[in-house]
């Protein structure tokens, strides 16, 4: 793996994003690309807006702030106190503060990268816990690791598994960029009324143990979304990887009112991949 994108906000990044980062840049030789961002009020440019059924400009934008310009020279000193830290570490890093539509930065940057760590609270505000990660996660053109809420070490891969192709090249995709977590246990979980076959069974298992140092199947029973994430919620010291099949549940949840507490209290990284 050669590109990895960190995204940090550039006033007061979280504690927890740059611990899951330090943890993972221990694992192997890996080059960083850090985004810093500033959560703006307003707009970078004049946008169009209605009110009352009526047309308006809204002219305010993020540069016309009185606090825009000491908030972003804050930014630069912490972009420079990071990159300082990194290179005393032995750590290959760049570093880049994004102006401009947030997203749409994002995205563009995605396309060139192998994968993005990202704060589970990127963006959210208490009306809107999970937008920005949201549209992250459904946009990116690459796969997005969320960082866990505490810090934590990982001693277990757990693949959210439904059968599909997708879910398949997620397992593939994760284990080929994270090689060095082969020390790790491999867990395959699915949702699933009846058992597996016997043969996919044993294929999913011969795949585990060949690039997994202890491996399990395990096959969860119930509606799909409740089950997942009550054994999900259990674990400890664990990755979960997620293709489209969780990645689809986890947007879904992030609607709902138990979202910003899931956020606050995530203990695992999560990988999601399209």
């Amino acid at each position: 793996m050669e590109k990895i994108i960190l995204i940090l906000a550039g006033e007061q990044p979280t504690d927890h994003v740059l611990s899951f980062f330090h943890y993972l840049s221990g694992l192997g030789r890996y080059r960083f690309h850090v985004l810093f961002f500033q959560p703006a009020r307003y707009a970078e440019k004049p946008v169009l807006k209605k009110a009352l059924g009526f047309p308006y400009v809204e002219s305010i934008v993020a540069g016309d702030l009185p606090e825009y310009v000491s908030k972003r020279q804050e930014i630069e000193e912490n972009m420079s106190d990071f990159i300082n830290t990194c290179n005393k570490k032995g750590l290959i890093v760049s570093a880049r503060y994004l102006e401009g539509p947030l997203m749409e930065s994002l995205i563009e940057e995605s396309r060139f990268a192998d994968l993005i760590i990202t704060d589970a609270a990127i963006g959210a505000t208490k009306q809107v816990p999970g937008t920005l990660l949201k549209q992250l996660l459904m946009s990116a053109k690459c796969p997005v690791i969320i960082a866990p809420a505490l810090k934590s070490t990982i001693s277990e891969v757990v693949f959210c598994y439904d059968g599909s192709n997708a879910a398949l090249f997620a397992m593939k995709q994760f284990t080929y960029l994270l090689p060095e977590l082969n020390e790790a246990r491999g867990t395959v979980v699915q949702v699933k009324n009846d058992d597996l076959p016997p043969d996919e069974k044993g294929m999913i298992a011969s795949w585990l143990s060949n690039h997994y140092a202890y491996s399990d199947v395990v096959t969860l029973k119930g509606e799909p979304g409740n089950e997942l994430f009550t054994y999900l919620l259990k674990k400890r010291h664990a990755l979960v990887v997620m293709g489209a099949y969780g990645r689809s549940l986890l947007s879904n949840f992030l609607q709902h009112s138990q979202a910003d507490l899931f956020i606050q209290s995530l203990t695992y990284p999560i990988f999601i991949t399209h």
